[in-house]
């Protein structure tokens, strides 16, 4: 994750350091997504109308970083869940 703030892209240490601007590169199944932070209330969005990686929030309100969500959505309407794991080990964001 990454913040852009004047075109800067700084790397986000913690989730709750995300700013309007930001983005997230994602490379799966052959695929590199770069991913623009959406403001939503109940969950950590990015999104490009086509992909959505998506943080739930845990029951004490922080968000669940170890099991991220990807949604495809595809031209019928209807979504597509992958589920995922992060792979690296990193300190929890």
């Amino acid at each position: 994750m990454r913040n852009n703030i004047n075109g800067d892209f700084s790397i986000v240490g913690k989730i709750s350091e995300l700013k309007p601007g930001a983005f997230i590169n994602i490379n799966w199944n052959k695929k590199k997504l770069m991913l623009p932070y959406s403001l939503r209330k109940d969950y950590i969005s990015f999104t490009d109308k086509k992909w959505d990686w998506r943080y739930q929030f845990n029951k004490d309100g922080s968000p669940d970083i170890n099991n991220p969500f990807l949604y495809e959505l595809l031209p019928s309407g209807e979504i597509k869940t992958h589920f995922c794991e992060t792979e690296d080990n990193k300190p929890k964001l």
